[in-house]
């Protein structure tokens, strides 16, 4: 506390007050700052993550400008701090719903970011002063939001790794760097730990940080992301000041929460998309919108039935409709324009006064004519589960077209989806039944529903995060009524625990795809860097540097690599020969499992 009394803290997010949305292009200044401590191809890909944010006030002026860190390029979700969306103390918008304009960087990595999408937040932690938005739009409105966004993500990093006295960089767009970006670098100064828990809230860092870089991108030597930059202490009498960065092990945990739906202490909010969530069944509502107890079997007789549930991402004015449905045959339907505010909690009600018949009950939820959710109950008596089984659980990465497993294990690397397959026996239509995902014995899922078809053999339910399942156990359980049926563990492991996979030699044959009898030879077939596309391969003009192993087909089509490669890692792959159109594969992962040799055959398409 001492040390807080003599040092003023200011936050790096900047208000600019009623000025023009246009302002900040109005300046453009050169590039500052020093990329020689990272890799040129690494500094480029940590450029490229970070984005201008824009927030106007009510009437569409601009208020307050900061950074952000693309976190998902697919899905375009950016992280940066609460402080540059709205007020920390009271926890309220400048535009009362979060919205904001992306602006990304320019092709040259020069010139001012071109400003392009619009993005609302989807969930904020005002304790660690962090926030995720999604791009949900172009900001001109011209045409739908493409699948493609052409945003570029940094690599994790380890902050927790870090000691005083290492290098590190923070990119952003503060005030004194006008309407581009700055690059700035210095050294990890040391930690601190304001609630004296053992946790380190903060980086201190000698980097420069300015009001604007808030939200941005801290990263280390090798270009992975470290840290959020959100703000410093300085004192009038000293010139110097110090920089504080919050860690990446935070950040991505308030991130990896806010995309698994798991419930914390923080305001996280719901999912990134008009969203139902928490809906259960009762026979009675509370004061506070709920149902009195959830329900997934109710008594023959009910007269009343309720269905509770929060909702999330919808707008005054859209159009909402429900179907109740009694073994699959509208009951009662009808359809409001939904007056309700944008979250909060609500509930449906069906009511008939000489009582329900028996049956499975459903009913569906439309926004805008799209599907939200879809609940089911059962009124009557349920199927009996005394002869109801779940099998064993096999986990993997993948499907095939018959929902089957493909490549199980119980331990995988780097991936951002696994199924749960099981078997089923003598589970009648309309038993209730419910999953639970753990990850490291805490809750993070959960779902209730009743069993739609007795015919079922086989089926399956999946645990996905877009930016790779965290590392850590996850054990799903699944239950037949109140019984624990069956439960299943796998283990997503680190990265340092992965690289302790001995590098393989790759070996396999080049075929002619028409023909897989026909062996192709004289195929040059070429493996980038881990990180290198083959479109940065080919913009360095075929730079062999880039290239981590290589072989040529011999006379049977065989080929060996002259280097070896890494199970769990991905690769991009390029084969050539004169005869055949060249094979592209921008990203092929070495299976964990993969031994020494390992085989990788390939075939070509005739030009």
């Amino acid at each position: 506390m001492r040390y807080r009394a003599v040092l003023a803290r200011w936050a790096s997010g900047r208000s600019l007050g009623k000025l023009p949305l246009l302002w900040v292009l109005l300046a453009v200044l050169t590039l500052t700052g020093s990329a020689q401590a990272v890799e040129r191809l690494s500094l480029q890909r940590a450029l490229q993550s970070v984005v201008l944010v824009l927030v106007p006030d009510a009437n569409g002026e601009l208020l307050s400008s900061g950074s952000g860190t693309v976190l998902d390029a697919e899905r375009g979700l950016v992280l940066t701090n609460f402080h540059v969306l709205g007020d920390l103390e009271s926890g309220e918008f400048f535009n009362h719903t979060g919205a904001a304009a992306i602006g990304v960087m320019p092709d040259t990595l020069r010139g001012a970011p071109v400003l392009r999408y619009t993005a609302r937040t989807i969930a904020h932690d005002r304790r660690y002063d962090l926030a995720l938005l999604q791009i949900d739009g172009l900001l001109d409105g011209s045409t739908a939001l493409p699948k493609n966004l052409g945003l570029t993500a940094p690599p994790r990093g380890e902050s927790d790794a870090l000691l005083p006295g290492d290098r590190m960089a923070v990119i952003g767009y503060p005030d004194l760097g006008g309407a581009t970006v700055t690059y700035t670098e210095g050294v990890v100064s040391g930690f601190l730990d304001e609630e004296n828990d053992g946790e380190f809230e903060w980086i201190k860092t000698d980097t420069q940080i300015a009001p604007g870089n808030s939200g941005g991108l801290a990263i280390d030597q090798a270009g992975n992301f470290i840290g959020v930059p959100t703000a410093g202490y300085s004192r009038a009498d000293v010139a110097s000041q110090i920089g504080l960065v919050r860690p990446g092990a935070i950040a991505l945990r308030f991130y990896d929460q806010a995309i698994l739906g798991q419930e914390t202490d923080q305001e996280v909010s719901d999912l990134p998309v008009a969203a139902v969530r928490n809906a259960e069944f009762g026979d009675a509502i509370t004061l506070q919108d709920r149902v009195t107890r959830p329900l997934t079997l109710l008594p023959s007789g009910t007269t009343d039935l309720y269905m509770s549930f929060d909702f999330a991402g919808f707008r005054n004015g859209q159009r909402f409709s429900y179907d109740w449905k009694l073994d699959g045959r509208s009951l009662y339907k009808d359809a409001i324009d939904w007056r309700e505010g944008t979250h909060g909690t609500t509930w449906l009600h069906l009511f008939l006064e000489q009582g329900l018949p028996d049956g499975v009950y459903t009913v569906e939820m439309r926004l805008d004519g799209l599907l939200v959710h879809t609940g089911t109950v059962t009124v009557g008596a349920a199927p009996s589960t005394l002869s109801a089984s779940f099998g064993r659980i096999v986990f993997a990465p993948s499907l095939d077209a018959a929902g089957q497993p493909l490549d199980p294990d119980s331990s995988f690397f780097a991936v951002d989806t696994v199924y749960a397959v099981f078997p089923v026996a003598g589970l009648e239509r309309g038993t209730p039944w419910r999953s639970r995902w753990l990850v490291d014995g805490a809750e993070v899922l959960a779902d209730s529903d009743v069993w739609a078809d007795s015919a079922v053999r086989s089926s399956w339910v999946s645990i996905r995060h877009p930016e790779g399942l965290p590392v850590g156990e996850y054990t799903l359980e699944l239950y037949i009524g109140d019984q624990l049926a069956q439960r299943g563990t796998f283990t997503v492991v680190e990265r340092a625990a992965a690289n302790l996979l001995q590098p393989v030699r790759v070996t396999g044959v080049v075929s002619d795809l028409n023909n897989r009898r026909r062996t192709v030879a004289g195929a040059l077939v070429s493996v980038l860097q881990p990180g290198v596309s083959v479109q940065q391969w080919v913009d360095s003009d075929f730079d062999p540097a880039l290239v981590q192993a290589s072989g040529k087909s011999g006379r049977s089509g065989l080929y060996q690599l002259d280097g070896r490669l890494a199970p769990g890692t991905t690769y991009a792959i390029v084969v050539i020969h004169d005869s055949y159109q060249p094979l592209i594969v921008d990203s092929y992962t070495v299976p964990t499992t993969a031994g020494d040799p390992y085989s990788l055959n390939l075939a070509l398409h005739p030009s």
